[in-house]
């Protein structure tokens, strides 16, 4: 805990992200990373080998951009600094651990950006509206990787509304939180390059073998593609209860800017 508050405090956030709580957020997943670490992992391989793929399957080399890059752990960082002139990392706020990685490499830039809009209308003190702003184009990127970012996107809005605005109806935050998320998914189809997601597709609260809940995190929206499969021990057992333990399905798609089909 000590830890935490101490990168809390040194850990460099722009005022109105951090009191909305994405500073608090990204220190809590780290954290978390560093206790599940042999748990999360063969989840993070499978999360860089369907980036790297999508990186090979790439014809242009000048840009990439990798948008939920904050933590950098399922990200492969080396080999799209190596084939691509430029790489863009995307997020609302950065661990100190990423930004020691990038420091060294001038052609790796992190980009502070709220790629939905939301967060930036909160600050302003509006009720955001889905699809307005963001500030992030893709029109000259080779490839975009959404890195196991989409299900996240509506979380800390959702809490941060329920908390100042608690007059609002669990249907109108269901309706924001669908809207980012399609929102989301219509800006990856603004890349004239390679598309890659990886996102989990469900949540899973289990007691081994037997499933005691499930939840769709991204509420009826996915695009319509094949791509790989696989579990994320998200949450072993002990981790958040001793009673069960908590695991995500996740999809790895990739697709090209012209191709039709979300």
């Amino acid at each position: 805990m000590l830890l935490e508050a101490i990168q809390y405090l040194t850990t460099p956030c722009p005022w109105a992200y951090r009191r909305m709580g994405y500073l608090k957020e990204l220190i809590a997943t780290e954290a978390r990373w560093r206790r599940c670490r042999a748990a999360w992992q063969p989840h993070l391989d499978r999360s860089r080998a369907v980036i790297a793929k999508a990186a090979d399957a790439t014809a242009g080399a000048d840009k990439a951009v990798i948008i939920g890059a904050g933590m950098l752990a399922d990200v492969p960082l080396g080999m799209l600094a190596k084939k691509f002139r430029k790489v863009e990392l995307v997020d609302v706020c950065f661990s100190k651990r990423t930004r020691r990685i990038v420091w060294p490499q001038p052609h790796i830039d992190l980009r502070t950006c709220d790629v939905t809009g939301v967060a930036d209308a909160l600050a302003r003190g509006e009720l955001p509206v889905p699809g307005e702003g963001g500030g992030l184009s893709l029109a000259d990127a080779d490839l975009v990787v959404s890195a196991n970012v989409l299900s996240q996107l509506p979380l800390v809005p959702l809490a941060y509304l329920r908390k100042t605005q608690p007059h609002l109806d669990d249907a109108s935050l269901d309706t924001l939180a669908e809207g980012m998320i399609r929102h989301h998914l219509a800006l990856l189809e603004t890349c004239p390059g390679t598309v890659c997601l990886v996102t989990e597709v469900e949540r899973q609260r289990r007691d081994g073998d037997r499933l005691i809940e499930s939840e769709d995190p991204l509420r009826g929206v996915m695009p319509d593609r094949p791509g790989d499969e696989w579990v994320w021990d998200i949450a072993p057992r002990y981790e958040v209860s001793p009673d069960y333990e908590i695991r995500n399905r996740v999809r790895g798609l990739m697709w090209q800017g012209s191709e039709p089909g979300v």
